[in-house]
C-alpha cells in the first residue's frame, strides 16, 4: 500500500510539473503571438486606389499593423497617428479625389465614446469613411456630425449619407471636412445629480467644440 501512495504521489508530480511546463511554454508563446510588429509611414507615403482614380495620404507620421486594399478599399488595421493613442480600424475609401487625412482619434468619456476623422479633399469626388466603431447596432444620423471650413453642420442629405453598416459616404465636398461619431449610454437613475442625468447633452457639446478646434487648427495650419 505504501508504494502504492508513492507511485501515485509521483504520477501526480511528475503531471503537475508537465502540465507546469506546458503553460510555461504557452505564456512565453502567446506574447509573440500577440505581438504584432507596426509598420511606420510618413505624409510622403501614398496609399493609391488606381480603379477609382484616388489617392490616400496623412498629414503626419503614424503606424499600422496591416494595411490592404479590399475591393478597391483601403483598410488600416490598429491605426495610430502621432500623438494620438490606438484608435482602431479605419477604412477609407476614395473616387475621383485625392485626400490628406490630417486626425483620426477616439475620445473616452464617463458614458460613452466618440470617434472622430478630419481631413483635406482635393478634387469633387466621393469618400466612403468607416471609423471602426464596432457598434452593437446601426448608429442613426443623429449620433453623426460633418462640419466643414466656416464651422458648418451639414444635415445627412447635404453631401453626405449614413449606410446601414455606420459607414458615411461624403460627396460633392472639398477642402476641409470633419467626420465625428458620439456614441454615449443614457443613465437611468433619475436621482442622480444635474450633471449626470444631462451628461450626454454636455459631453456632445464638449466633443462638438473639440471637433470644431481641431478643423480650426488643421485650417490655420494649412493656411500657414
Amino acid at each position: 500500500m505504501a508504494s502504492l501512495i508513492v507511485t501515485d504521489r509521483k504520477t501526480v508530480i511528475t503531471g503537475l510539473v508537465a502540465a507546469t511546463i506546458i503553460i510555461l511554454s504557452f505564456l512565453y508563446v502567446y506574447p509573440t503571438v500577440k505581438a504584432q510588429s507596426a509598420t511606420t509611414f510618413m505624409p510622403t507615403d501614398i496609399f493609391s486606389i488606381p480603379e477609382y482614380n484616388g489617392t490616400i495620404r496623412f498629414g503626419v507620421n503614424g503606424s499600422y499593423v496591416a494595411a490592404t486594399l479590399q475591393n478597391g478599399t483601403w483598410v488600416f488595421d490598429d491605426l495610430r497617428l502621432r500623438d494620438s493613442p490606438p484608435t482602431g480600424n479605419l477604412k477609407v475609401n476614395v473616387e475621383n479625389c485625392n485626400i490628406t487625412i490630417w486626425s483620426y482619434r477616439a475620445f473616452d468619456f464617463a458614458f460613452g465614446q466618440t470617434f472622430s476623422m478630419t481631413y483635406l479633399i482635393e478634387g469633387q469626388g466621393k469618400q466612403t469613411v468607416n471609423l471602426g466603431l464596432n457598434s452593437s447596432k446601426p448608429t442613426h444620423a443623429s449620433e453623426w456630425s460633418v462640419v466643414v471650413p466656416g464651422n458648418i453642420f451639414l444635415a445627412e442629405g447635404e453631401g453626405w449619407n449614413l449606410l446601414p453598416d455606420d459607414t458615411v459616404v461624403v460627396y460633392g465636398l472639398t477642402g476641409n471636412v470633419s467626420i465625428a461619431h458620439f456614441g454615449f449610454s443614457t443613465p437611468s437613475d433619475s436621482n442622480l445629480p444635474f450633471y449626470q442625468q444631462h451628461s450626454i447633452a454636455i459631453i456632445t457639446a464638449a466633443a462638438v467644440t473639440v471637433t470644431v478646434t481641431v478643423a480650426a487648427i488643421i485650417k490655420v495650419k494649412l493656411r500657414s
